[in-house]
């Protein structure tokens, strides 16, 4: 049996979807300590609160009984640490998911609160003795094997895309060729840099265009409305801010209107939006200074380097030759398929766990 501890999101749910329609059901068992998911399916999910004992120790014998444990991402980990540090021996059949902002966010960081300190010390213990690391990105698992001191396997997978490759040829013709849009970011989290973007942007002479910026999920209110109240102050009503949360059908149809796509995290972030964006021929601006820069190179996907915007030495924003976004999106097509996401999932699930010394 493989147990899988989720956090409450898009990518969750499809995940469990996935699995379900690929592998054998009764293998796979999926829990979650959000009490009230908004995101997962409560018919598919075992909610575990983990401040009730009988919960507790139900969830222990899961763990025991489990072959294998998967924890898809550790955001939200000091829940899921303190379980397995009181009982270790289960560390050598656990493999940590890696999600962007649980490898990066705290690195990032100049200083750090008490409870940030304390559970990137409960991490650090846990990520030492884990047995793999899943990554789509393989310069994520390397920077968690320097900073973490782990002896970790590493296995490439990924997640499917809740925005799927059919769902997005639905929509595929449907630009508006008059009207050029960009698209700033993926949330409303702060590692988006809305602000230091925005303002790079309002320096260009742009016409006949609009600013679309995804805000619905990933921080407060009050932030929220502070990068709104900016964006209109730059762009006037060429700044629309998507602040209610939109279906996969929704964002696909906004995704498949955008000329140029502008990431300015400092670090992993965003890879289902970009590759979706690259599927469907897309300029896509990221930093050169992450592990998505090395990643996409590796592959051979021309991607472009959102310093130069910074900057401000990029000359021309909206140019883009129609043969480099054939050949990104047929890579993305042959490298990204549900056929192949299968398979490397497969590849995981029935890997051995080959003893080490833990």
């Amino acid at each position: 049996m493989y147990l899988h501890i989720l956090n409450d999101n898009k990518y969750s749910d499809k995940f469990i979807e996935f699995i379900n329609q690929n592998f054998s059901i009764s293998d796979h068992h999926f829990v979650t300590f959000s009490k009230r998911p908004k995101y997962l399916d409560r018919g598919k999910v075992e909610i575990v609160d983990i401040y009730k004992l009988s919960q507790i120790r139900w969830l222990y014998k899961k763990i025991s009984n489990a072959d294998k444990i998967f924890l898809h991402s550790l955001f939200r980990g000091g829940k899921s640490l303190m379980l397995f540090l009181f009982n270790r021996k289960n560390l050598y059949k656990t493999y940590w998911v890696v999600w962007g902002g649980d490898l990066y966010n705290y690195w990032l960081k100049d200083s750090h609160s008490v409870r940030e300190k304390v559970l990137e010390k409960l991490k650090r213990k846990v990520i030492k003795k884990i047995y793999g690391i899943i990554a789509l990105v393989q310069e994520d698992y390397l920077f968690a094997k320097e900073k973490y001191k782990t002896k970790a396997k590493y296995y490439y997978a990924f997640y499917l895309n809740p925005v799927d490759f059919k769902m997005l040829d639905t929509f595929s013709d449907q630009k508006n060729k008059e009207e050029k849009t960009i698209l700033i970011g993926n949330s409303a989290a702060p590692t988006n840099n809305h602000f230091e973007i925005l303002s790079s942007l309002s320096k260009y002479r742009l016409n006949n265009f609009k600013i679309i910026c995804p805000l619905s999920y990933g921080s407060s209110q009050e932030y929220i409305k502070k990068v709104c109240e900016y964006g209109v102050k730059l762009f006037g009503d060429n700044f629309i801010a998507l602040t209610e949360f939109l279906s996969p059908e929704e964002y696909a149809k906004i995704l498949a209107n955008v000329d140029v796509a502008i990431f300015a995290h400092r670090r992993q972030q965003a890879l289902g939006n970009i590759l979706a964006l690259l599927y469907l021929g897309k300029k896509v601006y990221i930093r050169s200074d992450i592990s998505s820069w090395a990643f996409f190179n590796r592959f051979g996907i021309k991607v472009f380097d959102t310093k130069n915007i910074l900057d401000g030495s990029e000359k021309d924003i909206f140019t883009f030759e129609e043969k480099i976004a054939i050949k990104n999106r047929e890579i993305v097509l042959n490298e990204f398929s549900e056929e192949r996401c299968v398979q490397l999932w497969k590849n995981v699930f029935e890997s051995k766990l080959n003893g080490r010394d833990m």
